[in-house]
């Protein structure tokens, strides 16, 4: 600022959606390239959108001194990484999370775009909120053949200031009396109010904290991996979930937790608790909504 003609040179990989200072510079040079006024360049070598890691051209695109600075060698030995460290570094590819619990290529498998839940069949839901109480969602799972399940976000909710309990008991006993609903999982931590207004209506509760919860999470996990776990391919629902971290149990066990405490994985948290259901033996079903 003090030069008579300043220049400020920044290099970084891609990040993810909390670069929040990268991401606005990124947006910046992309408004620039587009006409704005801003004494900005933007330069970018990336791979493209949705490429396999694997993709040699891929590689190239991103890494214009292939052959010369790095070696093949070097990019095939860094592909044993995390999925979502190997588009940040290597492929310059701007992902959810880096190192999200869930990989971004085993929820994509599991997708199955325009999915519907049946009137007619046994239904669980799940809603959580978030711990500032302005974001919250609602999740539903049916299952299928093969002990394959579906699951859908219902809704999501939010408010600037403060989601009202009233409300949100409303909306879930709206969906409660379209489908057959054995139970509405929630967390005591977050939801314990809108369960509270639930059992007056009738409409059965069940919490999922601690220990349950955990085990809901590996078991959503292992559904997920094992593709037993089918979803609508929702652009909000992937958000959420991509977004999610594992954060570790003092046992040694993990759960699906936030990086920063302003990102919202309402939907991934519900998603969890739900799963927990749609994967349970059937011996063991009574037991639980009982």
């Amino acid at each position: 600022m003090a030069t008579p003609n300043p220049q400020t040179l920044i290099f970084s990989n891609a990040g993810d959606q909390h670069s929040i200072i990268l991401n606005r510079l990124r947006d910046r040079g992309v408004a620039a390239a587009g006409g704005a006024d801003d004494k900005i360049g933007w330069f970018e070598w990336s791979a493209e959108p949705g490429c396999k890691i694997d993709d040699r051209n891929a590689w190239a695109q991103a890494n214009p001194s292939l052959g010369h600075t790095i070696s093949i060698e070097n990019l095939e030995a860094a592909m044993m990484d995390d999925e979502s460290i190997v588009r940040t570094e290597l492929l310059c590819q701007w992902v959810s999370q880096i190192n999200p619990a869930i990989s971004p290529t085993s929820w994509a498998s599991c997708a199955k775009p325009k999915l519907k839940l049946d009137k007619e069949k046994q239904t669980w839901m799940a809603i959580d909120l978030s711990p500032d109480r302005r974001a919250g969602a609602l999740i539903a799972a049916q299952r299928l053949e093969d002990n394959k399940f579906i699951v859908v976000l219902l809704e999501t909710f939010e408010n600037p200031v403060n989601l009202d309990d009233k409300q949100l008991a409303n909306s879930v006993a709206d969906w409660f009396r379209k489908y057959p609903v054995e139970t509405v999982a929630y967390s005591r931590q977050t939801s314990g109010a809108v369960a509270a207004r639930l059992a007056p209506a009738g409409i059965n509760t069940t919490p999922i904290d601690g220990a349950v919860y955990g085990q809901a999470c590996d078991e959503m996990l292992s559904a997920i991996t094992s593709q037993r776990l089918i979803h609508g391919n929702q652009d909000e629902l992937t958000k959420q979930v991509l977004s999610a971290v594992k954060l570790p149990f003092r046992d040694g066990g993990w759960y699906l937790g936030r990086k920063v405490s302003n990102s919202t994985i309402c939907a991934a948290v519900a998603l969890a608790m739900v799963s927990h259901f749609a994967t349970a033996p059937d011996a063991e079903m009574d037991i639980m909504v009982g």
